[in-house]
């Protein structure tokens, strides 16, 4: 199946106290008028972290939740312009300045002089719990990890609260969603590439048990072809005198678990086609930076101004086309003023991946292995449906699982049922839940088939008693 589509990537919002988010809403929905033809509006947007500016000091904690509050209503505003309305379609991870410092002052204790020595065998051997500080030049020791959690606790509740039920998060040094869109092809593998980050550290980590733990669901998702793209914040190298990146050696496990494409921010101005490369196992994966959206001042590098990407995805059965397009603004005034950046001297840059081969005999079985071990009847139905057209044995699962949901979960699912058995099944969820559009369409679809049975005549019958 052939798919054309965009991706809106932006990253680093930092909007200062003089700046107004429906300056940049604005700015954003009329660049749109200004894509070239072939450009398709974003259907997918990519937020690369940084939502909010951060503060210190005293009322720290009350402008951060009003940044929170402002960006919420500047992310809603865009969910509705460019995704119709669904939030599923947005991916968010944190970035370095979504963690409060105030909350990794309270964490820390200063390690006395007698201790020294041990702190400092401790610190370079790298334990996790000491840290240095060149300002007074004292080893501090993490004495209350609960405090210490708490640094992320302004975005968590964002975040949250944002999504409302559609995907949420409670240990954020663990985020490791795998954010699957079936109708693009495309899953995102989304972590938080701020592990460890506190006032006195600021080199760019992701912990390794969130990777490890994404492997599943990459897997998953692998064998079902998708092309995956992973998220996270920082930037993979820097200059010399830097250490507020991530340690390239991460994108070998990233690497290894199947995600080809990666999104990030944090540099404030756009990075492409830095590609990592396995000699060994001959893989790849490319890398993005989208630059600074909303900053002002000492935020951006000098010579920069504010910038965001669209990502072109033109895909085929077996190959995805992602063309690079960097828009930056023109005026470094409260309204963006958009237009096309050069890279490399060319309007916009083409990369090519492969697609995974789809094994629908693997995916069959992890579906049976899901329902019969883990009793996950509604994501064995789930699967199952998405592959029926190329592995007629499906439709035999489905029938059996489908008797092991509840009636509410078999309308939630949302699917054509194709055998006598789904459709009794659903149009018997859909009298007990008074789903009633479902069951007419149900009905339709059965006419449609050529389906006449006595036992859908008796629901329909069966129907009348509460309509």
């Amino acid at each position: 199946m052939n798919r054309h589509y965009s991706i809106l990537h932006i990253s680093d919002l930092h909007k200062g106290d003089d700046n107004d988010f429906n300056h940049l809403f604005a700015s954003l929905c009329n660049d749109v008028d200004s894509y070239d033809q072939y450009i398709p509006k974003p259907e997918i947007i990519v937020v690369c972290g940084d939502l909010a500016e951060g503060a210190n000091g005293e009322g720290a904690e009350d402008k951060i939740q009003k940044q929170y509050e402002e960006v919420e209503g500047f992310l809603n505003k865009l969910v509705d312009y460019f995704l119709e309305g669904n939030k599923s379609k947005l991916i968010i991870v944190p970035g370095n300045h979504d963690l409060y410092r105030g909350a990794t002052r309270k964490s820390m204790e200063i390690v006395p002089d007698e201790l020294r020595d041990m702190a400092r065998e401790r610190y370079f051997s790298g334990d996790p719990k000491y840290r240095w500080n060149w300002k007074d030049f004292h080893f501090y020791f993490i004495n209350n990890d609960e405090e210490y959690a708490y640094r992320f606790r302004f975005f968590v509740d964002f975040y949250n609260r944002f999504y409302n039920g559609i995907r949420s998060i409670d240990d954020c040094d663990m985020l490791n969603h795998v954010i699957d869109l079936p109708e693009y092809n495309i899953a995102f593998a989304t972590f938080n590439s701020c592990y460890r980050i506190d006032h006195l550290n600021q080199i760019g980590a992701i912990n390794t048990k969130a990777i490890a733990e994404s492997q599943p669901n990459l897997s998953k998702v692998f064998k079902q072809g998708r092309f995956i793209v992973g998220v996270w914040h920082h930037n993979i190298s820097g200059i010399p005198t830097q250490t507020n990146y991530l340690d390239p050696r991460v994108l070998h496990s990233l690497m290894d678990f199947h995600i080809q494409l990666g999104l990030y921010g944090h540099q404030h101005h756009t990075e492409a086609l830095y590609e990592y490369h396995d000699i060994f196992k001959q893989g790849r994966m490319t890398l993005i930076s989208s630059g600074c959206l909303y900053g002002r001042g000492n935020t951006m590098p000098e010579g920069t101004h504010c910038q965001y990407n669209i990502l072109e995805i033109e895909q085929s059965d077996n190959k995805v086309n992602v063309t690079l397009h960097v828009r930056e603004d023109e005026t470094a005034w409260d309204i963006p003023s958009w237009r096309k950046k050069q890279i490399d001297g060319r309007d916009s840059y083409l990369m090519e991946f492969n697609l995974p081969t789809i094994d629908y005999k693997r995916i069959l079985s992890d579906c049976l292995s899901l329902a019969k071990v883990d009793k996950d009847y509604e994501n064995a139905v789930k699967t199952l449906i998405s592959i029926r057209n190329f592995e007629p044995s499906a439709n035999k699962f489905i029938d059996e699982f489908l008797k092991e949901l509840s009636f509410d979960k078999i309308c939630s699912v949302e699917f054509t049922p194709q055998t006598l058995s789904q459709i009794v099944s659903v149009l018997s969820a859909s009298i007990e839940t008074r789903a009633w559009k479902t069951f007419d369409n149900t009905i339709n679809h059965a006419e449609k088939l050529g389906i006449h049975n006595p036992h859908i005549d008796m629901l329909i019958k069966e129907s009348y008693k509460f309509r």
